[in-house]
C-alpha cells in the first residue's frame, strides 16, 4: 500500500540504527505520550522524516490509545539509557491494532524494537466510522 509503505519508508531511515542516535532532546521530548501532543504531532519535529499530510492526516484519525501506545515505545526507548532501533511495519487489517516486540541487546547481537500497525487502507472507511 503506497502511503504507509512510503510513510513507513521514512519513519524506518529517521530511527533506524544510522540515525536514531542524531535525535535531540527536543525530538525525543515531543514523544512524550501526554494530551498536549498528538503522535503526528511529535512526528512532524523528527528532522528528515518525508511524511505528506495526508499521511500525518491518517496517523490523526488513528485511535488515540494507538498513537500514545507508539508515542510510549518511542519515548522509552529513548529514556531507557541505550536507544536501540525501531523498526516499523504495516499491516492490512479490519481494525485497528498495535503489536510490539522489543528484543534487547545480547552479547553476540544488537536489539532493536518492532512497531507493527495494522489498519484497513486509508480509504476504506471502517463500517462504524459513519455512526
Amino acid at each position: 500500500m503506497p502511503l504507509m509503505q512510503t510513510a513507513l519508508s521514512s519513519m524506518n531511515a529517521s530511527f533506524g540504527a544510522g540515525s536514531i542516535a542524531d535525535l535531540g532532546p527536543d525530538v525525543v521530548d515531543a514523544f512524550q505520550p501526554t494530551p498536549d501532543t498528538s503522535l503526528a504531532e511529535a512526528l512532524r519535529r523528527v528532522p528528515g522524516l518525508d511524511m505528506s499530510d495526508a499521511v500525518f492526516n491518517y496517523v490523526d484519525g488513528w485511535p488515540t490509545a494507538l498513537q500514545r501506545a507508539v508515542q510510549a515505545v518511542i519515548w522509552e526507548n529513548f529514556t531507557r539509557g541505550a536507544a536501540v532501533p525501531i523498526t516499523f511495519a504495516w499491516s492490512p487489517g479490519y481494525d485497528y491494532s498495535l503489536t510490539v516486540f522489543d528484543v534487547r541487546d545480547t552479547r553476540e547481537t544488537r536489539g532493536g524494537i518492532t512497531v507493527l500497525l495494522t489498519s484497513r487502507y486509508p480509504d476504506d472507511a471502517h463500517p462504524l466510522s459513519s455512526a
